[in-house]
C-alpha cells in the first residue's frame, strides 16, 4: 500500500468520523431546543396570574410555615 492510498483512506475515515459527530451534535442541538420550547410553555401560563395573586392550591397553611421556620433556626443554631 503506498502512502497516497494511505492519505486517502485517513482522509475518508476522518470525513465520515467528523460527519458522525456534527450529525450527532446536531440532533442534540435540536433535542435541547424541543425541550426548552416545552419547558417554557408552564412559565407563560404562570406570567398571567395577576401580580401577587397566589393560587389557593400554593397557599401554605400559617402553622407549617411556622414549623418550617422554627426548624430552619434551630439547625442553624446547631450548626454553629
Amino acid at each position: 500500500m503506498d502512502i497516497s492510498a494511505m492519505l486517502l483512506e485517513a482522509f475518508k475515515l476522518l470525513v465520515t468520523g467528523m460527519g458522525f459527530v456534527f450529525l450527532l451534535l446536531g440532533i442534540m442541538v435540536g433535542a435541547v431546543n424541543l425541550l426548552a420550547r416545552l419547558a417554557a410553555e408552564p412559565e407563560a401560563a404562570a406570567a398571567s396570574l395577576a401580580p401577587g395573586a397566589i393560587p389557593a392550591e400554593t397557599a401554605m397553611d400559617p402553622q407549617l410555615v411556622a414549623a418550617i421556620s422554627s426548624a430552619v433556626h434551630q439547625h442553624r443554631q446547631t450548626r454553629r
